[in-house]
């Protein structure tokens, strides 16, 4: 059934945004670079310390597990990829590319994967998509910047933005094919593991800092790492589990830039523009479509 989707995509959105709404306070502090070196960080431990508990006979095989590495060398560059973006860019112009990931993986899934969508579900899927695009677009500033003078170049960026969706579209494809070969916290962990070698590898290369000091385990760190487990552990079930759907997964948890939004509504007083409320009535209009008609 599509209901064990819908459930474990809204969490790990749930999750995924309420960390993405953190790390701003944290990278304020540490820089971005630092902040997703040693969130990953705090995530494996967490997982490590689960897998007693969730998966004490561990699961493994060598293709999927080569994989997942693989997976986790795109997922860094994707990162990568999507705060360059995020620095020379309009976010209201890069995010809506970026947030198009669900859509890449959806096609790649039918493709490579074998994936069968019934329509319903692909007119769900397209409606979430547009619902996060709506989302994160801020028509207000995108006319203040056309109509300021000296206003950035507002197609600066969109490059890397297109590179996040398509490596981190990528990205969910293997997780999806690796995930019913092994346990529900290697994913997560393989993806983290690789992340973090390549974060301190690659440091000196980017010319970043990466040393260990008392900031870089904060109290939001450590709270990031959590949500960061707990996302990824329910979108890992989500897709393994029996009626599991990678697309449908996948889309919903790209609602996480809608639970940020709410976060910035509540606590810094932002408004949701007409096009932010018509994006949030899509996406909950297209939730209890897939909940009633999605099968």
């Amino acid at each position: 059934m599509v209901y064990s989707s819908i459930a474990t995509g809204l969490a790990t959105a749930f999750c995924w945004g309420t960390a993405d709404y953190l790390s701003r306070y944290q990278s304020e502090k540490v820089g971005y670079y630092k902040t997703v070196v040693y969130s990953n960080v705090v995530t494996l431990v967490v997982l490590v310390a689960l897998v007693p508990v969730l998966s004490p006979n561990l699961e493994l095989a060598t293709f999927p597990i080569l994989v997942l590495v693989g997976a986790g060398a795109l997922n860094f560059v994707a990162f990568n990829f999507l705060y360059r973006a995020f620095h020379k860019g309009v976010v209201s112009v890069v995010a809506p590319v970026a947030y198009t990931f669900p859509a890449v993986t959806t096609v790649l899934s039918v493709v490579i994967l074998g994936t069968f969508l019934s329509s319903i579900r692909i007119l769900a899927i397209a409606g979430i998509i547009v619902g996060v695009i709506l989302l994160s677009t801020r028509f207000s500033e995108l006319g203040a910047y056309l109509r300021g003078k000296g206003a950035p170049n507002i197609t600066a960026g969109i490059g890397s933005a297109i590179g996040s969706s398509l490596f981190f579209g990528t990205v969910y494809i293997g997780i999806g094919y690796a995930a019913p070969f092994v346990s529900i916290v290697v994913p997560a962990m393989v993806l983290r593991s690789v992340a973090i070698v390549a974060g301190f590898l690659l440091a000196p290369v980017l010319h970043q800092q990466v040393r260990p000091s008392r900031l870089a385990f904060s109290r939001i760190i450590l709270v990031m790492g959590v949500l960061e487990a707990a996302g990824f552990l329910s979108f890992t079930y989500g897709i393994s589990a029996a009626g599991g759907s990678l697309p449908v997964v996948a889309a919903l948890s790209g609602m996480g830039g809608a639970v940020a939004s709410a976060y910035g509504l509540v606590f810094l007083k932002e408004r949701l523009e007409l096009n932010q409320m018509a994006g949030v009535v899509i996406s909950l209009v297209v939730v209890f479509t897939l909940l009633y008609l999605g099968g």
